[in-house]
């Protein structure tokens, strides 16, 4: 297909191409998924790579541009958008047809995507770069790109003893000042886990939380909303996501960010590679997943998100992102082993109806 055909395909599927053949100009250095294609010829593929909305200049830069420079007939279509949109996408096309050929993708849907047998694997032998990922912090549904965390932001003013474990949400002190999330379940999880029990004992979590249901002040489903609530001093405190508590603390607002005891949630941000690829097309996606996992692309995901390096070997400037409650935390992949939790998403995705009846019968 050539690139004015491949490119109205993607506008067919309705997934709105940013850009075809990005930034070839950047200065080729060899990597793996290079050079011959299957065949023996010179490597060409037309990709069409989903990515999470704010990530395009950065892949762009470094790794869809060094990636076209050093194979000049791959095309890579970038489409910005959430995770559930590329997975229905995927779901509604047959493997022979698929518009989509790999990219970002999110914990849960990617479990959910073995089930459906959407994804390709990959090894050490396609990745080189999976090498350097910790195995604590691997799985078998994806290739870690980056982490993010899920532990308790808090507003210092309210809180300046701050917060040390799950279970301190409980407080009395609390009463009314907590907000949760109806749809995102770790904190139920975690509750089970400050309980003593395995995250899989959810209902063990979600007693405990029956039993402090007037802390419960608000029930949230926007990062944004959460950060005004907290920063107006409305909430005192929830169950939150590292990156964007660093961020919106950074830009002034009254936030700060407890990792627990028992550990704030490992979030893997994924890269999937589509099962039913040409070969030329697989070796492509693993190219651009090793170049994801390259230093100065890990680098560059920490300074513009505050997201930990899946790479082992990537050191970053972690005071740029220390806020009161961190601790000292180095948004590295060794500090991620010791202070975040993995919990078994493969179970969530399979009891999420389960999960999210509890929460409905028991708190809201």
């Amino acid at each position: 297909m050539d690139r004015r055909n491949f490119l109205k395909a993607i506008s067919v599927a309705g997934l709105g191409a940013v850009s075809v053949g990005v930034l070839a100009s950047c200065a080729p250095q060899s990597q793996p998924g290079s050079g011959d294609g299957a065949d023996g010829a010179e490597l060409a593929a037309d990709i069409a790579f989903a990515l999470f909305p704010g990530y395009l200049d950065l892949m762009n830069k470094h790794v869809f541009g060094p990636f076209t420079g050093e194979n000049p007939k791959v095309s890579i279509a970038p489409l910005e958008g959430p995770a559930s949109q590329t997975y229905a996408q995927l779901l509604a096309s047959p493997e022979s047809a698929r518009s989509i050929q790999g990219g970002m993708m999110n914990d849960a849907l990617s479990w959910s995507g073995v089930k459906d047998g959407l994804w390709e694997h990959m090894t050490t032998a396609d990745v080189p770069n999976l090498e350097k990922v910790p195995e604590e912090l691997r799985n078998d549904a994806g290739t870690p790109w980056v982490f993010n965390g899920f532990g308790i932001s808090y507003n210092p003013e309210k809180l300046p003893s701050g917060i040390e474990s799950w279970n301190d949400l409980y407080s009395p002190s609390l009463k009314g000042k907590v907000a949760m999330w109806p749809a995102y379940f770790d904190a139920y999880l975690m509750a089970a886990v400050a309980a003593g029990a395995d995250s899989t004992e959810v209902e063990k979590g979600i007693e405990q939380w029956k039993k402090a249901k007037d802390n419960i002040g608000m029930w949230i489903t926007s990062v944004a909303d959460l950060h005004q609530a907290m920063d107006r001093g409305e909430i005192w405190a929830a169950p939150d996501y590292l990156s964007t508590a660093v961020r919106d603390s950074k830009a002034g607002m009254k936030l700060a960010m407890a990792l627990p005891s028992e550990g704030a949630v490992l979030n893997t941000y994924q890269l999937e590679s589509v099962s039913g690829n040409s070969p030329d097309q697989k070796k492509a996606m693993a190219g651009l997943i090793d170049l994801s996992l390259g230093d100065d692309t890990q680098k560059a995901a920490f300074e513009q998100s505050f997201l930990t390096p899946s790479n082992g070997d990537v050191q970053v400037d972690a005071s740029s992102a220390e806020i009161e409650g961190l601790n000292g935390y180095s948004f590295t992949a060794a500090d991620a082993v010791k202070r975040f939790y993995k919990v078994d998403y493969k179970w969530v995705g399979e009891n999420t109806a389960m999960i999210k009846k509890l929460i409905e019968d028991n708190l809201q």
